[in-house]
């Protein structure tokens, strides 16, 4: 019987072995052209590099949103967020409270949940953005932990430019923010008084219409006045662990969490994937005393190669723990560069656009990088399409897991790409969509070397600029009366569209448009997680770690309490 034992331990032992582990390095905002290997000389990232040098560089690696939440549940499922609930439908185009009911839904499979069935240890560091409760108080529906991951440690919310301490996201977006409420306070107020002196009501119902109206605008005022209260909190697992979120060393936390886990997981010779969500480079940039004031371009170049400092010791890892030459690495970033806060955003270089701006590449061309020893050839580039819902056909293949077959995936399998094998992506249509609108269809036909872009919609941007406000509206694109093609290949930058006249133009705007027929009978209605009821942050359901909310919210992660920041 012992030798039957040990035989089928040492099976399992080889099967995993053969198993590759997984680690993936989700930058957030990161401009197209940050990287040194997408042409940036300012600013060195030699660590982000190396995945490049040692494995493939895809060049038109695309996301599904220009936006964190819609987008990051995308990479985790392989469908388009119009399928899953997660296409935004209004303004709020992000899960900006943690403590609403909005998140991805459990009958979603993810990466996790798809290498949990082979055995793998999952661990998610970082951002999740994805929600946390759905019907009641401590649920959890929405938590990581409940969507195939058994490890998380950090933020599940985002990171706000209100951490910072330096301005504040709603005057950012709406400078007169404040002036507005208090003008329609003031207006209300003035009204009743008037209703009262003449007699057209009451005391008591001048008292209690005050009250009504005055107390929601307070209220308004108070929750986005105070967002890093309402916002800024770590969790490990299920527990709540700091409030408000050090920003300044944070980075390093992430990392020494994330080698905790690789190294519980390899001494136990188990497979792994790991996902390490990364809060650069999106605002509010702080970094660690090493990084502060180290590179040329500001805080955020500082941030930048903090972050390469972040990928390096990662990468470090999997050489020390002697499981690089088994592991598939792959980088990447949610969306592109922010161009509406300036300096501290990322650097499309010629693209057009960027993050919210919905179609135009600027937003969803993202950096895409993968290396895997003995499967990737070194230093090879695509410049074909390709996707970020692309990795989860590769892991379930990897690991040797059927995706189900009762719904539509989005991500293809781009391997034989990657290989070399084929030189066209089996991406022939690719649907950018802003919120649930859709506004491009890239196409790329069977034959030629060309990827088009058929333009419908372009961003409402300030006259004579190429920015928005804050974000911009997908509700407020305007409509093309004849829509735009654009020679991808040739003019990346979206400048100048071919003459509808053509014949090309002809031929392209009908495989399109049938292929938009094809792809809008395939979406079958869904519960959208963007509903204004599920968006609204519950204020009971807000957590305090050390008294009762809101007073005495303050409390440091125990584990790090004495880390530098």
């Amino acid at each position: 019987m012992y030798l039957t034992v040990a035989i089928l331990a040492l099976l399992a032992s080889s099967v995993h072995a053969r198993m590759p582990n997984i680690l993936i390095l989700l930058a957030d905002d990161m401009g197209y052209s940050d990287l040194g290997c997408y042409g940036n000389t300012s600013v060195r990232t030699p660590n982000i590099d190396s995945i490049a040098r040692d494995g493939v560089k895809m060049t038109q690696h695309l996301t599904a949103a220009s936006v964190c939440t819609p987008s990051r549940s995308a990479l985790l499922t392989g469908r388009y967020p119009v399928r899953t609930g997660m296409a935004p439908k209004g303004i709020m185009r992000v899960n900006l409270w943690p403590y609403s009911t909005s998140g991805l839904p459990e009958s979603e499979v993810t990466i996790a949940e798809i290498t949990r069935q082979a055995g793998y240890r999952n661990a998610l560091i970082g951002k999740w953005h994805l929600g946390l409760h759905r019907d009641r108080l401590g649920d959890h529906a929405h938590h990581p932990l409940n969507q195939g991951f058994d490890h998380f440690y950090g933020l599940i919310g985002t990171n706000l430019v209100d951490y910072g301490h330096e301005f504040k996201v709603v005057t950012h977006a709406r400078p007169y923010w404040y002036g507005e409420l208090f003008s329609i306070w003031a207006v209300t107020v003035t009204a009743l008084v008037c209703l009262l002196k003449f007699r057209y009501v009451g005391p008591v119902t001048f008292l209690l219409a005050f009250m009504f109206w005055t107390l929601p605008v307070y209220a308004i005022y108070f929750l986005f006045d105070n967002m890093e209260l309402f916002t800024s909190f770590l969790f490990r697992n299920h527990l709540l662990v700091e409030q408000p979120i050090r920003l300044a060393g944070l980075s390093q936390r992430l990392v020494n969490e994330g080698l905790e886990f690789m190294r519980n997981a390899t001494d136990n010779d188990l497979p792994f994937l790991l996902v390490m969500s990364w809060v650069h480079m999106h605002v509010a940039i702080k970094t660690s005393i090493e990084f502060h004031g180290k590179s040329c371009l500001g805080r955020y170049g500082d941030g930048l190669q903090e972050l390469d400092w972040s990928v390096g010791e990662m990468l470090r890892g999997l050489r020390d723990a002697g499981v690089e030459e088994n592991t598939l690495v792959y980088f990447t970033s949610d969306n592109g560069g922010n161009l509406e806060i300036g300096a501290d955003g990322g650097y499309n270089g010629r693209l057009k656009g960027g993050k919210g701006h919905g179609a135009p590449d600027g937003g969803i061309r993202v950096p895409g990088l993968m290396k895997w020893p003995g499967v990737l050839r070194t230093g090879a580039v695509t410049d074909e399409p390709t996707s970020q819902m692309d990795i989860i056909p590769i892991i379930a293949d990897a690991v040797g897991v059927p995706l189900p077959v009762d719904r539509k995936y989005d991500g293809r399998g781009i391997l034989p790409l990657l290989k070399e094998k084929v030189a066209i992506s089996p991406h022939e249509f690719l649907f950018h969509y802003c919120g649930d609108k859709l506004h491009a269809v890239r196409y790329r036909p069977r034959t030629g070397h060309t990827t088009w872009k058929y333009v419908t919609h372009t961003p409402s941007l300030l006259p004579g600029r190429t920015t928005c406000r804050f974000m911009c509206s997908c509700n407020n694109a305007v409509p093309l009366a004849t829509p735009d093609v654009y020679d991808m290949t040739s003019d990346p930058g979206e400048t100048t569209p071919i003459e509808p006249e053509s014949k090309m133009y002809r031929e392209i705007s009908a495989a399109v448009e049938s292929a938009i027929r094809e792809h809008v009978t395939s979406l079958d209605p869904v519960e959208s997680q963007f509903r204004w009821d599920r968006l609204v942050p519950r204020v009971t359901w807000q957590p305090c770690c050390n008294g009762i909310f809101p007073f005495n919210c303050d409390c440091v992660d125990k584990k790090f309490e004495n880390a530098k920041s």
